[in-house]
């Protein structure tokens, strides 16, 4: 089944246009720049709310992408699809310098050679299915339906993973469970030790701020 699912992504339901959006949402050094100076600005500028979204955002995907995924990619060591099996689609952007240039070009689109008899991989868990998650459970509890909105760029990079070759959907399907699950339990008690801490500690701090997500906007 996991296969037969990879190959209706990665190779029946697509087109010249999933290619070059796949590319661009499965590409992460793209989005690297937008990130070091949103993160910055909004540190500045963005408020209590954006400060502790932040905070518990850094805080959550450096236990679940620092720890979780890398150890467990290395117990489970997976092969990648384009590892295992032959004539797997790899999308991915040219190389560029800079690396937005390659917005602009048609993407590199490779099949994958046979696999040879010893393959060792990182495919399980995706850390951008793991990272996205986390990121849209998170903005869901500060922002509520504001926050929603980033289900969708979430998502498809969950599915530029398996698109472009790089992860079995099961790889994709348990991680996105496994970063909720991370944002939920960290958020719970993070929130529950800011309440601890910041009453004892800081009583006036904690008077305008008495609780680490304020409720969401309507």
């Amino acid at each position: 089944m996991d296969t037969k699912l990879l190959f209706l992504i990665n190779r029946q339901w697509i087109n010249p246009f999933l290619d070059w959006l796949m590319a661009i949402m499965t590409n992460f050094d793209l989005w690297r720049p937008v990130l070091f100076i949103l993160i910055p600005l909004l540190l500045w500028r963005g408020g209590f709310r954006w400060r502790a979204f932040l905070f518990t955002t850094l805080v959550t995907l450096g236990i679940a992408d620092g720890i979780f995924t890398e150890v467990t990619k290395r117990l489970v060591d997976r092969p990648r699809p384009m590892q295992a099996l032959a004539d797997v689609r790899e999308v991915a952007l040219v190389r560029t310098h800079p690396q937005v240039l390659a917005v602009f070009q048609a993407p590199d689109v490779v099949l994958s050679p046979t696999p040879g008899e010893k393959i060792s991989g990182r495919s399980f868990p995706s850390g951008h299915a793991v990272n996205n998650s986390v990121l849209a459970t998170l903005a869901i509890l500060f922002f509520g339906r504001l926050g929603a909105l980033y289900i969708i760029p979430a998502g498809l990079v969950c599915y530029s993973r398996i698109y472009c070759g790089s992860h079995w959907p099961s790889d994709v399907l348990i991680s996105v469970f496994a970063g909720v699950g991370f944002a939920l339990i960290c958020y719970a008690l993070l929130a529950y030790c800011y309440r601890k801490i910041t009453a004892r500690w800081f009583p006036r701090f904690y008077s305008l701020h008495p609780e680490l997500a304020p409720p969401a906007p309507k």
